[in-house]
Formats: structure tokens, C-alpha cells, sequence
């Protein structure tokens, strides 16, 4: 079953770190079988309150599992620890 991981993108903390980090996402995700449904976008809060996040991102996968081997990739850990330091995110896989 197909698995969404939305990135919720707090703030960028290193602009240029992240645009390096950008460079070798797509093929980190594609790696898993992963590719991006939505590239980081402002959101447009239609409902609610509180601190709007400055981009989302979201990405689907083959299964749950795929989303946590491109996380989990020891292969792929410095272009995590490059995203890291580009950006303040949350990752969540459902």
C-alpha cells in the first residue's frame, strides 16, 4: 500500500546548505522508489490558527517500509545530515 511522508519545513536554517541537500534529494527518494507529489510549497492555512510552517513537502513511497528505509539508508546519512543542517523540518510517514 502507497505511503505519504509530508515535511514540514519550520525554517530554513542554512539556505545554502539546502540547495546543496536539493541537489541529491530526487535521487535519494528515487533510490526507495520515492518521488515528490508536492515540492517544498508555502502553505495557505484555510482553517485554524497557529505558526504556518514556511514550506511543505510531500513525497509518497511504495509502502511505510520504503519511506523508512530512505530515512533509515546508511548509504543516504550525509544527504540527511546535509538536509538537517540546511532546515529545521519534521518528517512524518502515514
Amino acid at each position: 500500500m502507497a505511503a505519504y511522508v509530508v515535511v514540514i519545513i519550520h525554517k530554513i536554517k542554512d539556505e545554502a546548505a539546502f540547495a546543496e541537500y536539493r541537489k541529491f534529494a530526487e535521487g535519494a527518494i528515487n533510490k526507495h522508489g520515492g518521488s515528490a507529489v508536492v515540492r517544498p510549497a508555502a502553505p495557505v492555512t484555510l482553517d485554524g490558527s497557529g505558526d504556518n510552517p514556511s514550506f511543505i513537502t510531500m513525497l509518497t513511497f511504495p509502502s511505510t517500509q520504503a519511506a523508512e528505509n530512505w530515512r533509515n539508508d546508511p548509504e543516504l546519512k550525509d544527504i540527511h545530515a546535509m538536509r538537517n543542517k540546511g532546515i529545521d523540518a519534521t518528517i512524518y510517514a502515514f
